[in-house]
């Protein structure tokens, strides 16, 4: 199982890209080092309080979305996860089915 680290590192880095920011321009927004927010975006550390208020004030969301996690976990893990729900949910496949083909 992944770290609640390397989670978050993973939601921020998405969160940077979907608004089209470098490293380098996010780290100047926020007020840290780059090599500080590298760290944070490859799970090494977590943001300190005052850094995290900031990410949630620059990416202009609120702190529940910041941990927004579950989508960037370990792809075995969700499989199972979908195929346990399609397991119980005829109408879901029903859909899906319809989705794709």
């Amino acid at each position: 199982m992944e770290s609640v680290k390397n989670l978050f590192g993973k939601r921020v880095k998405e969160l940077r890209k979907e608004r089209s920011l470098t490293q380098e321009q996010l780290a100047e927004i926020i007020g840290i080092e780059t090599r500080n927010l590298i760290k944070i975006e490859n799970g090494q550390t977590f943001p300190r309080v005052n850094t995290l208020d900031k990410l949630i004030k620059a990416f202009q969301i609120t702190p529940d979305e910041i941990l927004k996690t579950e989508h960037l976990r370990d792809i075995d893990f969700l499989k199972n996860k979908i195929i346990d729900k399609l397991n119980s949910d005829e109408k879901l496949v029903r859909l899906i089915y319809k989705m794709l083909f």
